[in-house]
């Protein structure tokens, strides 16, 4: 076992078993939780004994840092090998006291959607629970960035690895301290997942990649779309809405003479209708070398469309850009 997946009652039977008092347990986890030091022989307020046999019996795998990009607006992007074996990119950005970490939960995506980077790399595999978790100890402990949100909006698909990312979001929480209202889980639309956050009490975010509300366009961006219905995601939302007496994000990306006309902003209000309560977060594209789309230059003119029906729309302004660390960039580019 790892000290990063060892519960606080699991290492007070580990010490009880040793002879041990419980309040060592206690010791080993404000060591590792608290001060961001897990290395038992650093440990100084423990027995060498003790520390001998913590080495021994646990593991505590780190990621290496490959690569450190930091972009005119001051967002950082870092690219690691992981423990288990693969690299992914993580992405921390200060905006205006916001201090948001964007955290990768697999390697590469299998989703291919035909406007995102990432999903050009094909699914290599599941990151662990410790391993989502480790993208923020390590820019907390080791780098020492201050970090105030944490999105699951980077590389993969959160919701096709649901038990491993719930991990990283229990030790957000439950080990590191960060507030659930301050955790944004963010999906491309897999109703089974969506259903099963909404079943959990904690009053953290959901986003929506939604892009377009034409089925037949949202299927030539999305390939996943041609397997699940709209309708279907759409009644996931609305019993996450209802069950949790919550609101709901929807991602739109913007590109330019694809989901940005007249029609696109009639079918996005159509889409959002009640019990479905959400609000629009139109997002400027990223061009990706290599692929057609543009942005939109229309985003204006599509935000007053939905304002004038009603709507809850925001323009969100890509950071990182310049580092191809902003939506949909994240594909393991090292700059020369």
């Amino acid at each position: 076992m790892t000290l990063w997946e060892a519960s606080l009652p699991e290492l007070e039977a580990w010490m009880l078993q040793r002879g041990q008092p419980g309040y060592r347990a206690r010791q080993v986890w404000n060591w590792v939780w608290t001060k961001g030091q897990p290395d038992p022989w650093a440990m100084s307020d423990l027995p060498k004994a003790l520390r001998e046999a913590l080495a021994a019996e646990f593991s505590a795998p780190r990621l290496v840092l490959l690569h450190r990009t930091e972009s005119q607006d001051g967002t950082q992007k870092f690219l690691w090998q992981m423990p288990g074996g693969g690299t992914v990119e993580t992405v921390w950005i200060p905006h205006e006291g916001r201090h948001t970490v964007c955290v990768s939960s697999q390697v590469g995506c299998s989703l291919n959607c035909r406007f995102c980077a990432t999903g050009q790399l094909g699914l290599e595999r599941q990151l662990t629970g410790y391993e989502i978790l480790l993208q923020v100890y390590t820019l907390r402990h080791e780098l020492g960035l201050p970090i105030t949100h944490v999105v699951f909006m980077g590389m993969g698909e959160p919701l096709l690895n649901y038990s491993a990312v719930m991990q990283a979001f229990e030790g957000l929480v439950h080990r590191m301290g960060f507030s659930p209202r301050r955790i944004t889980f963010s999906t491309v639309g897999i109703p089974k997942g969506i259903r099963r956050l909404a079943q959990r009490t904690e009053p953290f975010e959901l986003a929506f990649s939604l892009h377009s509300a034409i089925p037949e366009k949202r299927r030539a961006l999305i390939p996943l779309a041609a397997h699940i219905p709209l309708d279907e995601i759409r009644e996931a939302l609305i019993d996450y809405c209802v069950r949790r007496f919550d609101w709901v994000t929807l991602e739109y990306v913007l590109l330019d003479g694809v989901n940005d006309g007249e029609e696109d902003a009639e079918a996005l209000r159509a889409f959002v209708r009640k019990p479905l309560q959400a609000k629009v977060n139109l997002i400027e594209y990223n061009p990706v070398p290599g692929l057609p789309f543009r942005p939109s230059q229309r985003t204006r003119a599509f935000q007053k469309k939905l304002l004038q029906q009603g709507l809850l729309a925001t323009v969100r302004r890509s950071r990182g850009a310049d580092i191809a660390a902003g939506c949909g960039q994240l594909a393991r580019h090292v700059a020369k």
